[in-house]
């Protein structure tokens, strides 16, 4: 019997492009770190296994058959049955984390919404511009808010008006 462990809070980022780590496998199974920028995003597909993905950090906008949308926060799971399409967006403002598992190994091909094989994302390669802005809105918009609480904590306040006896 193999047995591993992983401290999901010492991994590294992965690179630009790169989003899936596969932390360990079998014949059967395997267990994966997906992690992508802001704004990055996959393919709509599907696997030929049941999947689980657990939000360990940032927010994941899961977009499934028939256009509903649904978030995952940190601390929340996502089933997905076996031939169920979806196509997952990091929709939030920090690095994404989402552990999966799939009880399938690795390398098996996952199918477009054609029945077409799809192969390596090249999404972020391909729009590098739409995560770049996507982190430039980010920063800009922590900027306000840090410019907001600081004029806040200057502005004097009041003294208090004392009520008098008639």
């Amino acid at each position: 019997m193999t047995v591993t462990f992983h401290d999901l809070r010492k991994l590294k980022k992965l690179p630009l492009g790169h989003s899936k780590k596969v932390l360990a496998e079998t014949k059967d199974s395997h267990i994966w770190i997906h992690g992508d920028d802001p704004g990055t995003q996959g393919p709509m597909h599907r696997h030929t296994a049941d999947e689980i993905f657990y939000c360990v950090q940032g927010e994941c906008t899961f977009t499934l058959d028939g256009g509903r949308r649904e978030k995952l926060k940190p601390g929340m799971v996502v089933f997905i049955a076996k031939d169920d399409y979806y196509q997952l967006e990091n929709t939030g403002t920090d690095y994404m984390i989402l552990l999966g598992m799939r009880s399938e190994p690795s390398k098996l091909a996952r199918f477009g919404a054609k029945g077409e094989t799809v192969g390596d994302n090249t999404w972020a390669f391909e729009n590098r511009h739409i995560i770049e802005a996507k982190k430039r809105a980010i920063a800009a918009a922590k900027a306000r808010k840090g410019k907001a609480k600081v004029a806040k904590k200057k502005t004097p306040k009041k003294p208090a008006r004392r009520q008098t006896k008639a």
